[in-house]
């Protein structure tokens, strides 16, 4: 005979998990409901200034903290009064004073301690910069157009004929031999269809053009390698809820949360900085000028792009004066090598280029020559670059070089601004919202289901511990306004969880079971519905957040993990809790 297993009855296991998993979410959420502190923080350069100020101003920040970096850490009551020091300290400390706009978090030191962070808000709650970029792909066709005919004269110049290619400068896509024979253009033909395939001869253009299909594959390819770039630009700022995205064929929108003194981001996001090295050539016709105004005749090509740099770090020489020391790749070290070993004793210059708008708004190359050094022995993959204005100057071009040059350049077309207030002012009537409408949905349980209802509370509290400590766990997870939407959404969908189960158990002593019996059968009747409903909403979500972009995707996440936490809260959850307590009822006729 079988022993019939007992109903309503969870394994000590089944509570432990829960218990702990509870604690470690509430432990995640609740450095988000302490709110935070606005700071002003200035860099260790303007140190004395800044006491001098603070002893004038003694009342007008609440604390000071120093961190490890030498960073001061200004802690005022309010965002308006943040806005005021910064005024004041920008004012007395100088335009080159570093000060920033920072949040520090106002929950308990130990619960930092313990691994708990505040969830990121968004650009809409924390207020900050949104930038619309527009990516001239015309220039990325250019530059590969370039490159195909420094390859081809070479070739020209190898097989004796004259290495005379040019683009044309009126589409930037077309690449002319006009001195060519018909028989050396046939031998050219060759050799396009041997290295570029995807360039044709055209008649009409008495040269060879990209075909369209390739032309729109590098657009495409030159606008994801500049998001990529502009990643990594903005994460070395520091600002990680960023989000950078494409909008349009040839446009990248870019949200800064936190920002809102973007001059430094627009200068580091803006700018398409890359590195050449050049031989010196007195018959050459290409000439920059260096930092002394000097002209400095340069060679026909460079011996090395920027492409080849995979890493740049600032340091000072024995002079106490900025540099910056670079790393190359394998190619690019072994293409230094061989350069310098041929060339000892003879000047290299070292090229500095960045795209800027002018008066018209087109963007138009600017270089300019950052040093020229004698090459005294063979460099390989590392080296130094000298005569840097300042050391802001080797900080910004070490880190525009580490993100890499962008592929296309870029210019900001459109500039957003959310005050801090407004975001403030958001994230009240957010959570307002989500206030009265638990405190709705409590009201109603307690009164429509009775001793059943405190249950539902404890659910529904448990639901939205549970949502904030996955959402600050999560990478990358920011909350937005129409997050803390998805936040309202998801609790009422947990009470709807606890209507079709007490409902089951309603209709289950209306048909004269004992209470013990109706929690067992409502459960599981109810269980298959609840399932049904809470995947197909999930497919739904998931759809959303990939198709979606910003303020959808952190609807759909915060919609994810709510369904996520409903179901364990408002299943295991409120079982755990039922089942000792009435799951052995063996009484009849019992109302809740």
């Amino acid at each position: 005979m079988n022993k019939l297993s007992p109903v309503n009855r969870y394994s000590l296991w089944h509570y432990a998990a829960l218990v702990l998993m509870l604690i470690v979410l509430t432990v995640q959420a609740l450095p988000s409901f302490f709110g935070d502190h606005p700071v002003v923080s200035v860099s260790h350069h303007s140190h004395q200034g800044l006491q001098n100020w603070l002893k004038t101003h003694p009342d007008a920040v609440s604390e000071v903290r120093y961190d490890s970096q030498g960073t001061v850490s200004l802690i005022t009551p309010d965002i308006s009064q943040q806005q005021n020091v910064q005024q004041q300290l920008k004012g007395t400390l100088g335009p080159d004073a570093e000060i920033t706009l920072d949040y520090l978090s106002a929950a308990p030191t130990w619960l930092s301690r313990l691994g708990a962070e505040p969830v990121k808000l968004g650009l809409d709650l924390r207020g900050g910069v949104q930038l619309l970029l527009w990516v001239d792909t015309d220039q990325a066709l250019a530059h590969q157009a370039e490159a195909l005919v420094q390859g081809l004269n070479l070739w020209l110049d190898s097989q004796h004929l004259p290495a005379n290619a040019t683009v044309n400068t009126k589409d930037n896509t077309t690449v002319q031999l006009p001195m060519l024979s018909a028989s050396d253009r046939s031998k050219a033909s060759a050799w396009f269809t041997e290295h570029y395939p995807q360039w044709r001869f055209n008649s009409a253009a008495n040269g060879w053009q990209m075909t369209d299909t390739e032309q729109d594959a590098m657009c495409h390819q030159a606008v994801r390698q500049n998001i990529d770039i502009l990643r990594k630009r903005i994460d070395a700022l520091g600002v990680a809820e960023a989000s950078v995205q494409r909008q349009g064929k040839d446009y990248i929108r870019i949200e800064l949360p936190g920002v809102h003194d973007p001059k430094q981001a627009k200068n580091v996001i803006g700018a398409t900085a890359s590195l050449a090295f050049y031989a010196l050539d007195a018959t050459s016709p290409k000439r920059l000028y260096d930092a002394q105004h000097n002209v400095v005749p340069l060679a026909r090509h460079a011996i090395l792009g920027g492409e080849h740099i995979i890493d740049a770090r600032t340091s000072v020489d024995e002079m106490r004066r900025p540099q910056v020391d670079i790393r190359l790749d394998g190619p690019g070290g072994e293409t230094m090598l061989a350069f310098t070993r041929r060339h000892l004793g003879d000047p290299m210059a070292t090229v500095y280029r960045e795209y800027q708008a002018n008066e018209q708004g087109e963007l138009v190359a600017n270089e300019r020559v950052i040093n020229v050094a004698t090459i005294q022995s063979a460099l390989s993959d590392r080296f130094r670059i000298t005569g840097l204005s300042s050391p802001e100057e080797a900080r910004n071009l070490s880190m525009l070089l580490r993100a890499g040059a962008l592929t296309a350049p870029i210019k900001i077309v459109e500039e957003r601004a959310i005050g801090p207030t407004l975001g403030a002012d958001n994230i009240k009537a957010g959570f307002s919202a989500l206030a009265v409408g638990m405190i709705g949905m409590a009201i109603f349980m307690m009164l429509w289901y009775r001793r059943f209802g405190w249950v539902a509370i404890v659910s529904l509290v448990a639901n939205l511990m549970m949502q904030v400590g996955l959402l600050a766990l999560l990478p990358g997870a920011v909350l937005t306004l129409p997050g803390i939407a998805g936040l309202v959404l998801t609790v009422g969908m947990a009470v709807d969880t606890n209507v079709l189960i007490f409902e089951r158990i309603r209709d289950r002593l209306r048909a004269g079971a004992s209470l013990a019996n109706a929690i067992d059968t409502g459960y599981r009747a109810a269980f298959s519905t609840i399932f049904d409903a809470n995947i197909t909403t999930l497919i739904s979500a998931v759809c959303l957040y990939a198709v979606g972009s910003g303020p959808l995707q952190g609807f759909a996440t915060t919609l994810i993990l709510g369904l996520c936490a409903s179901m364990i809260s408002g299943i295991v959850g409120t079982r755990a809790i039922i089942n000792p307590i009435w799951g052995r009822d063996r009484r009849r006729a019992v109302t809740i």
